[in-house]
């Protein structure tokens, strides 16, 4: 499959679109991810020090979309364009049409099923474009993560032991690997 545009994806309640390298947004999310760490323990790539290391995120993150290597998109609700989130879709490998869904919520707006709708839009969206597997990784403790995969029809395929090493947290830990594919 020949590599495609990404494209903003709006849903019932959300709007998901590229993020946009400025320093107001890198400081937002630092302020979000630094306030949270309890919540961002199964995620050592959040483990930020400084709002510049957001900054290099989101201006990564606009190189690799136009690249079309990943698409993060930054989550806002639809109703007040308020930042809930990012949901993204990376690992791409467009020979195989396979790859993988990252996300995470600004917990004051968790259990509301904002997740489930934005995991499902993506995967529709990268399904339409002609992906046939697209996978999930979570760590078994993080009991939301793994409801997220279930809830939009992600099947476990089982639990990859020690498979990587979590700073946050000082260990090695097992992953659950959640996986769908396209229906023939």
């Amino acid at each position: 499959m020949k590599p495609q545009e990404f494209n903003e994806i709006k849903t019932q309640r959300l709007i998901l679109k590229p993020f946009v390298a400025t320093f107001d947004f890198a400081n937002k999310l630092f302020e979000i991810i630094s306030g949270n760490r309890e919540f961002f323990k199964y995620m050592p790539w959040a483990d930020v020090k400084q709002a510049e290391q957001e900054f290099d995120f989101l201006r990564g993150a606009e190189k690799a979309w136009k690249n079309k290597t990943k698409s993060d998109y930054a989550m806002y609700l639809s109703s007040n364009n308020e930042f809930v989130g990012c949901c993204s879709f990376f690992n791409i490998n467009w020979d195989d049409n396979t790859g993988e869904i990252g996300y995470w919520l600004n917990p004051k707006y968790a259990k509301q099923g904002l997740m489930s709708e934005a995991v499902s839009a993506i995967t529709q969206e990268y399904m339409a474009k002609g992906f046939e597997r697209i996978i999930i990784h979570a760590n078994p403790d993080n009991i939301a993560s793994c409801k997220t995969a279930e809830k939009c029809q992600y099947k476990r395929e089982g639990i990859m032991r020690n498979f990587t090493f979590n700073p946050s947290l000082g260990k090695r830990e097992d992953i659950v690997l959640y996986a769908k594919i396209k229906e023939k």
